[in-house]
């Protein structure tokens, strides 16, 4: 970012999701509650490894209890769907446990929706299953939008993704939360993408959005991660932020600030 002339103010996901963490200590501090968190790994990607590692150390930073089922080559890799089944019917059970992750994506010959379907809504701290608490990804894009004090109502926003589950639910949850109504969704960058106040994007390819295809003074939201050598990087040119008045970077902005959303979304299951 530092070789190109910035306009953009870049939203710091990680200061956003330390002030969320830094409050959600206080209030389990406080509130005589302690959060058990499980998270199953099956199979041994590297990126689903971090990833757990991440929660982990945030988990145990705020005081959840966070509890590990490792299904791979460190512990029990022969592990099959009915195994799994089991596991998380377990798990649905257990009075210590207030929120269950299962870490995606799971290996071949596992039924991924299947697999999810069997976790308890009142336990599903990723929102799945279609509980009453926001997916914890989407929440941080809602937390991203708001940190620009922006007055939002009336923006066009432009939603780009593969899964049509996931963008039509964040398409749902910006009518709910932010009372967005003209919101567009597409699987590829429109010819018309220029037209958009509100840029999200979720592709999972490196910097496909242009510079010269965001309004200038468009708000732009990364959540796109691709592993190119051994950068992390976004789903956005770096060039945009000539253009853009918001940018979300990758690393550093959607990443963090669902971790602490997640934590968050276990606090709360564990209250209810």
């Amino acid at each position: 970012m530092s070789e190109i002339k910035k306009s953009a103010v870049l939203l710091d996901g990680k200061a956003l999701a330390e002030k969320i963490k830094s409050e959600l200590k206080k209030d389990i501090a406080e509130s005589g509650i302690t959060p058990g968190l499980a998270a199953i790994l099956v199979g041994d990607n590297e990126a689903s490894r971090l990833y757990l590692l991440l929660k982990e150390k945030a988990a145990q930073k705020v005081g959840i209890v966070f509890n590990k089922y490792l299904c791979n080559s460190e512990c029990y890799s022969e592990i099959d769907e009915y195994e799994l089944t089991e596991m998380l019917r377990f798990l649905n059970k257990d009075d210590q446990v207030n929120g269950i992750i299962l870490q995606l994506p799971l290996p071949e010959g596992f039924d991924q929706n299947k697999m999810i379907k069997l976790i308890d809504p009142a336990k599903d701290v990723d929102g799945f299953n279609g509980g009453k608490i926001i997916p914890p990804t989407i929440a941080a894009v809602i937390e991203l939008l708001k940190s620009t004090n922006e007055n939002l109502a009336g923006k066009k926003t432009l939603i780009i993704g593969k899964s049509d589950v996931f963008t039509e639910g964040i398409k749902n949850y910006l009518q709910q939360e932010l009372a967005l109504t003209d919101i567009a969704i597409s699987n590829t960058i429109p010819d018309n993408s220029t037209d958009f106040d509100i840029i999200i994007i979720a592709l999972g390819q490196a910097q496909a959005l242009k510079k010269e295809q965001v309004k200038v003074s468009a708000i732009v939201i990364d959540i796109g991660i691709n592993k190119v050598g051994d950068k992390t990087i976004g789903d956005v040119d770096p060039a945009v932020a000539e253009v853009a008045s918001y940018l979300s970077p990758v690393p550093g902005g959607v990443g963090p600030l669902t971790v602490a959303c997640l934590l968050r979304n276990t606090f709360e299951l564990a209250k209810k």
